[in-house]
């Protein structure tokens, strides 16, 4: 398994993305990415993510919503790479519950597949999403992610010291009060990745939050959890 998972919502965060997946492309005949929008609400910015993997991958764009799943699935035999940006975390999962792709997406990511993930495209890869900030526009009612990794993520952790940290720390605390997997809380420059050997922190800044402890800063390439067994 290889997840690339990033918190940045600024405009530059696509260069990263590149930077990123250019090393999982180059010297592959003819490489595609699946590129999977299902947190959009309004638009899947297909154009402009071809135009940023123009040179260097073909971009085939998935609409989990409406794509036949065979279409999907011989996407996804066919990609050298998954890309999941940011959106609404519960209308992503909405959209992948309710066409049955989060196993499927679940069975190539361990398979081998990687993956690039930004934001909502993080989150989901966690234990459930009920740590997102996003608000259940759609009415979303199963929030389980991908279970790839046994703790949750929180996105565009707050920089500075104040109320907006403060009432995000509440909010975390308050999930801890129901659930037993750790948090995750990434800030805007932080990047984990994730393997078979575990989850590394290999830039940025992230904040552990766990049950009947302090919030933790977690140092870079400190391995903070060995990934799930599948299942």
């Amino acid at each position: 398994m290889q997840l690339h998972l990033l918190s940045s919502s600024g405009e530059l965060f696509i260069e990263d993305v590149i930077e990123i997946a250019r090393p999982m492309l180059e010297g592959i005949s003819e490489p595609e990415v699946a590129y999977l929008p299902a947190a959009s609400l309004e638009r899947s910015y297909s154009r402009e993510t071809r135009a940023a993997f123009r040179g260097l991958a073909k971009v085939t764009l998935l609409k989990a919503e409406s794509d036949p799943l065979k279409k999907i699935r011989s996407a996804l035999d066919r990609a050298a790479l998954l890309y999941i940006p940011g959106g609404n975390t519960f209308l992503m999962a909405h959209r992948l519950h309710n066409r049955g792709l989060v196993d499927l997406i679940r069975h190539y990511l361990l398979a081998g597949l990687p993956m690039v993930g930004v934001s909502a495209g993080t989150m989901i890869c966690g234990v459930n999403i009920l740590t997102s900030n996003d608000i259940n526009c759609c009415g979303c009612v199963t929030f389980s992610g991908l279970n790839l990794v046994p703790c949750n993520f929180n996105m565009h952790y707050p920089p500075e010291e104040g109320d907006s940290r403060l009432d995000r720390d509440d909010r975390m605390g308050q999930f801890l009060q129901f659930h037993d997997q750790p948090v995750l809380a990434m800030q805007d420059d932080a990047y984990i990745r994730v393997t078979e050997a575990g989850l590394e922190l290999v830039r940025g800044t992230c904040w552990r939050f766990e049950k009947g402890k302090e919030k933790a800063l977690l140092p870079p390439g400190k391995l903070a959890s060995k990934v799930l067994t599948p299942r």
